[in-house]
């Protein structure tokens, strides 16, 4: 829809003539969305229609305060953003079927590390500041930021406000626990400030998130239940940051797929630890292994070790070990990694010593267990092989570079199922999920167009050193859409064991719809949300359908908006 020049020309007297543009092919570039199997159907599916009709980039919290309300006024529909990660930062159907032009904030100028504070290990960031740059300051300073697998060239605002998993949420847990202060400008043009900042002066501090006044975290975070740009735009947030023993600069060398990167062991020592002999035959005791990876993982959160610990498939291990299509599809049809392998990393947070002593600690934990670990100096050439093949990238964990690396077995990808819960809880969904997507494929044929390495094992990511866990299983559709509705039907299939037990793992779903889905199995929450929505957003201008829609959808509309499934 043609974007009104008198609306352009406002916009252009906010932020500089050269940062708002209706021009076609520059519009067009904005319209790309990333390689899940629910991007590829909404590409299929809206085709030209996903290009935006303006491009507006802001430098500041009062200019994006200007362009909501010029939205207002002139009736155009706003899509703030972080980097355009998830397909929410993308021209939807609702929001053709309303009929008003499109406009997408990009935040590019907004990508300041405000703040560094590594005495109470907080920092202060803009919308664009990526979790490389946020990793690579607090590290200067002795602090660490957690990254997470979707790669460390995300928005580190959008990902920690949203939902956020971590390689090391071990120590982190998800992105809304570090969330601390936030300000946003809601979609009527009003600032909100949440936390420790909602009362300026002097002494402004982004240090805490408890109040004074109402803790609006709860609305403004959470996976499908967060906003989603739905409810304004995030400017700031203040985020919690972790002690780091250093190097200050994270070590790599090589270049492109060569690329590796390795730390001093005096400061991080890194383990990849297997299960007893006796249940090593996989899938037959897939069971009994993700029954002692879970053992393992509270044994090391009781002795209080590590700063991270997960559990990782062994389609999940190749995809991100492997260097090119080549070398995975080699690999996985030579099960180079057999089973699915716990890693492990020690730091030296206070003193070598310390590392010393809790590696003396993991290696008791695991001997009595009846478990090993990998090495160069292991008796089988292939667990040696294996352990120098995951060395040389498990410093993704860290920092990830290879997040990449997920879509290229089939140039797609999908979550199986999640779930947040208990470290056993989510060893309980990954064998129902997998168990019921293998009958679902035997029986109903479910999936058939799916990579054969799907339906096995899943990532295990424990949180808070035990206290909770996340976990997801993994599915590798082609790209036609077909064949990624696929994914999402046998994603959805997986989601509705949930929904009996009020589970949180069900409120993994399509983004958008997932309120008027959901809401009604969850105390009538999207009714509530539905009365925000009218209040600060009267208009319905700040990417609808997100949170939810204004209004109850029908059961008609609902079946067009979750139609895939």
């Amino acid at each position: 829809m043609a974007f009104s020049e008198i609306a352009l020309k406002a916009l252009q007297d906010v932020v500089g003539e050269e940062n708002a543009s209706t021009d076609r092919v520059l519009c067009q570039a904005y319209s790309r969305v990333q390689w899940t199997a629910d991007g590829c159907i909404q590409r299929n599916e809206m085709k030209t229609s996903m290009r935006p009709d303006c491009i507006v980039l802001p430098s500041s919290t009062e200019e994006v305060q200007s362009i909501y309300k010029l939205a207002n006024r002139y009736g155009f529909i706003v899509i703030p953003r972080g980097s355009g990660m998830i397909n929410a930062a993308f021209p939807n159907p609702t929001q053709r079927m309303i009929g008003k032009p499109i406009c997408i904030i990009d935040p590019k100028r907004m990508d300041k590390v405000l703040k560094v504070d590594p005495l109470n290990m907080y920092a202060v960031i803009e919308p664009y500041v990526c979790f490389a740059a946020l990793q690579a300051e607090a590290m200067k300073v002795g602090c660490m930021a957690p990254s997470p697998p979707a790669g460390a060239q995300i928005s580190a605002l959008a990902n920690i406000q949203w939902h956020g998993a971590y390689g090391n949420s071990w120590l982190s847990a998800l992105g809304a626990n570090q969330l601390l202060s936030f300000e946003v400008v809601l979609p009527n043009g009003e600032i909100l400030r949440s936390g420790s900042i909602s009362q300026q002066g002097p002494e402004e501090d982004w240090i805490w998130n408890d109040g004074p006044g109402p803790d609006l975290r709860g609305f403004f975070r959470g996976a499908q239940f967060g906003h989603a740009g739905g409810m304004g735009m995030v400017t700031k947030i203040s985020t919690r940051l972790f002690p780091w023993p250093g190097p200050s600069v994270f070590p790599t060398n090589g270049n492109a797929v060569e690329k590796e990167s390795h730390f001093p062991k005096d400061k991080i020592r890194w383990y990849m630890i297997d299960v007893p002999e006796k249940i090593k035959e996989y899938p037959k005791f897939e069971e009994e292994q993700l029954r002692w990876s879970c053992d393992l993982h509270y044994e090391i959160a009781r002795a209080e070790l590590a700063i991270v610990v997960q559990h990782n498939a062994k389609q999940f291990m190749m995809s991100w070990a492997a260097r090119s299509k080549e070398e995975f599809h080699k690999g996985a049809n030579s099960e180079f990694f057999p089973r699915g392998y716990n890693i492990v990393a020690l730091s030296s947070l206070t003193s070598v010593d310390q590392l010393d002593y809790e590696e003396k600690v993991l290696k008791a934990i695991v001997e009595k267990m009846g478990g090993s670990f990998l090495g160069e100096d292991s008796k089988d050439p292939m667990d040696r092989e294996r352990y120098i093949s995951w060395m040389r990238i498990t410093n993704d964990w860290i920092r990830t570079g290879h997040s990449m690396r997920l879509s290229r077995p089939s140039d797609c990808f999908h979550q199986g199922t999640a779930c947040l819960d208990s470290i056993d809880a989510v060893t309980d969904e990954i064998l129902r999920a997998n168990r019921q997507q293998r009958k679902e494929l035997v029986e109903l044929g479910k999936g058939k167009d799916l990579l054969p390495i799907s339906f096995y094992g899943g990532w295990i990511s424990p949180t808070e050193k035990g206290y909770g866990a996340l976990m997801t299983t993994d599915l590798w559709p082609e790209q036609e859409p077909e064949k990624a509705a696929q994914a999402i039907q046998l994603l959805f299939g997986s989601l509705q064991g949930m929904l009996n037990n009020k589970s949180a793992g069900a409120t993994v779903c399509l983004l958008g719809p997932a309120y008027d889905l959901l809401g009604p199995q969850f105390f009538n929450v999207h009714m509530l949300v539905k009365a925000m929505k009218r209040e600060f957003d009267p208009n319905n201008i700040s990417n609808p359908p997100y949170a939810t829609s204004p209004d109850v959808v029908n059961p008609m509309q609902l079946a067009e908006m979750t139609k895939v499934l």
